[in-house]
């Protein structure tokens, strides 16, 4: 259109109408050309350009936003299995306290069995001595009895005559005598068979009780086994507190057993004691029986007292059987009672093996699901490892075509702009040689005023080639730009991203050493938590300033239209 004001402009100054129409024809003939040749690259081209490298960094800024969520629940998780290991541990302190008290116990338990076995071994020696006095003083008091016999017999002897004369009185009397002395006898003996049955059976308790100290002492053994057992395990504390209260409420018991056999014992004793005394009271009666053969000197009276000895001597014979009896019955039955106790014991003990194997067993498999647990863990670390190199391919593979796209785009304007200038060039060359040509041979007069209106449209023309080549240059120098910028935004991602390499690996050698020094990692989990914010800020802040550069590029390149526009004057284009 500017063209075509030009002309009409030119050929209104001059009147006549060949020289209007052929120049007409001329300058229609080059825009014509002009036109129909192929476009060079528009602003256009360079914005569709643009806007899919824009694309692409917005692509990858996605894909840099997934990897970054990816590590957000990484590390989250990281932190949780920390948290859960710092658990763990916290619930092992107190382990050393519980193995303290734990010998503290066992301690007490040794102390307490001590005891009871010094209690045990006193009150053997004291009822061997009460039986040594009593196999000493036995036949002692047996001829002490007999001597007394024998001299109330001898009295009564001296005296019967001189009382009554009558000859058959004395005989009777002792024959009496000798039965009563027969009977008395017989009682002894018994008494003492007793006696060495108590004895025997005195000795089969020492025995047994002797078997009872053998297995606390194995018993002793086993809790030691259990100790050293439970000290390389010290996850089962919890469990092995309720066996320590179990063997609390045992070692509550083992007193009331002292008890019960110090019951016993002082019963033996009261037992014998009140055989001493039934022995003592025979004694008596046979004194009193004696003292009433020398007051009493009738055969009637002598009858009488004869039948109280002999009653008596039987209910005494009858308490003997009595006490013998009751006291087998008591021995018989405290030794069930501590045959069941041991019985017991030994059943606790099998018991409490038991639930320690089995204790071991669930360790074991905590331990193999802690070791799975980290193997998928360092496993997913691996992954997100090669994501990483997979991103930093793509982002290099990205530069790479960015970079060929715009050299591929300055090569082609530069090809586009050389051939159109030597077009456009050699078809207006032509056409002025043919025009003046035509016009010499016509009209010279003409010739000059059109070459001066000639040369003017010349000059606007040169003006406009000369704002186009502005253009051109400035835009070539736009492309440079960007391509610098590009050059040095796509330098910076790549160092982003190996500084990203550097620390995902520095990342992967901590995890490594979590399992040497797990709270140096857990100091240093919040500084790779901040740098990981650091990386997203600055990427931030790049992909702003790259927003924010294609901005002024897309402000500077923009298609102006075909004109008029201002000219510079350093722009200008002398053709004269």
């Amino acid at each position: 259109m500017f063209y075509l004001g030009s002309t009409r402009v030119g050929f209104n100054l001059i009147e006549e109408s060949k020289m209007r129409t052929l120049l007409l024809i001329v300058f229609l003939g080059i825009i014509v050309q002009i036109e129909s040749k192929p476009r060079p690259v528009t602003n256009e081209d360079i914005r569709d350009a643009i806007l899919s490298v824009v694309h692409m960094m917005r692509s990858t800024e996605d894909k840099l936003e997934r990897h970054e969520y990816r590590e957000r629940a990484l590390g989250e998780h990281l932190k949780k299995m920390l948290v859960t290991l710092d658990k763990r541990i916290k619930l092992l302190d107190p382990v050393k306290g519980t193995i303290s008290r734990l010998d503290e116990r066992l301690a007490g338990v040794e102390t307490i069995l001590l005891a009871s076995d010094e209690r045990d071994k006193n009150q053997i020696e004291k009822t061997q001595e009460l039986t040594e006095e009593i196999k000493k003083n036995l036949p002692v008091v047996m001829e002490k009895l007999k001597a007394d016999i024998i001299n109330e017999i001898k009295a009564n002897k001296v005296v019967i005559p001189e009382v009554a004369p009558a000859p058959v009185v004395p005989a009777v009397m002792k024959e009496d005598i000798n039965g009563v002395e027969k009977s008395i006898l017989s009682k002894i003996e018994d008494l003492s068979a007793t006696i060495q049955k108590l004895q025997k059976d005195l000795v089969d308790l020492k025995d047994e009780h002797e078997s009872a100290q053998k297995i606390n002492k194995q018993a002793n053994e086993h809790m030691e086994k259990v100790k050293l057992h439970l000290n390389s395990n010290e996850e089962l504390l919890e469990k092995y507190e309720t066996k320590l209260a179990e063997y609390n409420n045992k070692i509550e018991v083992l007193p009331q057993n002292d008890k019960a056999e110090n019951d016993w014992h002082t019963s033996i004793m009261q037992a014998l004691e009140k055989q001493k005394t039934d022995v003592e009271v025979v004694l008596a009666e046979v004194r009193t029986i004696s003292g009433k053969v020398n007051s009493l000197p009738e055969k009637n009276d002598l009858a009488t007292s004869q039948n109280r000895t002999l009653i008596s001597i039987e209910n005494l014979q009858k308490d003997l059987d009595k006490t013998a009896e009751k006291t087998k019955d008591f021995i018989k039955d405290k030794m069930d009672i501590i045959l069941k106790k041991t019985e017991e014991a030994q059943l606790d003990n099998t018991q409490s093996s038991k639930n320690i194997s089995e204790q071991i067993t669930t360790l074991i498999g905590h331990l193999a699901d802690s070791h799975q647990a980290l193997t998928d863990e360092v496993r997913t670390l691996a992954k997100l490892e090669q994501v990483m190199v997979q991103t930093a391919d793509g982002v290099l593979d990205t530069k790479r075509r960015v970079e060929y796209g715009v050299h591929q785009i300055l090569l082609e304007i530069g090809d586009l702009v050389k051939v159109h200038s030597k077009e456009v060039n050699a078809t207006i060359n032509e056409r002025f040689d043919t025009f003046e040509l035509s016009i010499l041979d016509e009209e010279n007069g003409a010739l000059a005023n059109l070459t001066s209106k000639i040369g003017d449209e010349i000059d606007q023309v040169w003006r406009q080639i000369g704002i186009m080549h502005q253009q051109m240059r400035d835009s070539t120098d736009t492309l440079n730009k960007l391509q610098n910028q590009t050059d040095a935004y796509v330098n910076g991602s790549l160092n982003v991203m190996d500084s990203m390499k550097g620390k995902v690996v520095k990342i992967t050698d901590r995890m490594i050493e979590v399992d040497d020094n797990l709270n140096y990692l857990m100091g240093k989990l919040s500084l790779v938590t901040q740098e990981f914010n650091l990386i997203k800020t600055g990427l931030g802040k790049a992909l702003d300033e790259i927003r924010q550069s294609f901005q002024e590029v897309q402000n500077k390149v923009k298609d102006n239209g075909p004109g008029p526009h201002e000219i510079e004057v350093s722009n200008e284009v002398n053709v004269k």
